[in-house]
């Protein structure tokens, strides 16, 4: 994590060219998975983007923070994050990693961070796994819901759903039940994992002292 760490830090308040600047565009239903898309659901969760920009195959995202807290900081970043992965890697956008800088960190906060796409792409195949093996494929997605909202059920939720037991105390029922649990379980540690991805990224003030 810590050449993530590094690769973060070099692009904090850095330029691109203007050619590279990516205006927000308004989602289309169904997403097709746009870095303008994506700057606009950014903004539609309460957070102001700066600017985002392309650098090669990768993203670079200013955007103001809201947080006054750690806490808060870190709900920032399981959203953005989530939008990411809804929006742009569920959708193939060819895009190998967002990096994001806050324009205006509080004391001790966060200056960047960064999130991988093949981390989400982990994630997201924990994800498909756990549903297959519980043989229940229920999904957020609606349609509608794609927006990596705080109400979806990204990364950023670790806690896995309690579905309705069977009625059936049968062996046949047990094992179906342990098998839920087993996949809500696989969920939940794959979202912890990719989180915790993210927040080893982050660079501090400290870290950019040198």
């Amino acid at each position: 994590m810590a050449a993530t760490a590094g690769c973060v830090g070099s692009l904090l308040g850095t330029t691109g060219s203007d050619d590279n600047e990516i205006e927000p565009v308004e989602p289309s239903e169904p997403r097709k998975g746009t870095p303008g898309e994506f700057y606009t659901l950014v903004e539609r969760n309460d957070l102001s983007v700066q600017s985002l920009r392309k650098d090669g195959s990768d993203l670079v995202l200013v955007y103001e923070s809201n947080a006054a807290t750690e806490s808060e900081s870190t709900t920032e970043l399981e959203v953005i994050t989530t939008v990411y992965n809804e929006n742009l890697v569920k959708n193939d956008a060819e895009v190998d990693m967002l990096y994001a800088e806050v324009a205006n960190p509080f004391d001790g906060q966060a200056h960047g961070w960064g999130v991988k796409t093949e981390w989400c792409e982990r994630y997201n195949a924990a994800v498909e796994g756990s549903a297959e093996d519980g043989g229940n494929e229920s999904s957020s997605d609606d349609g509608g819901s794609s927006d990596g909202t705080e109400d979806d059920d990204g990364p950023g939720n670790t806690e896995p759903e309690s579905g309705n037991t069977s009625a059936d105390d049968g062996a046949t029922g047990n094992a179906s039940a342990n098998e839920t649990d087993g996949g809500a379980a696989a969920a939940s540690t794959a979202a912890m994992v990719l989180m915790s991805n993210v927040f080893n990224s982050r660079v501090y003030a400290e870290d950019l002292e040198d």
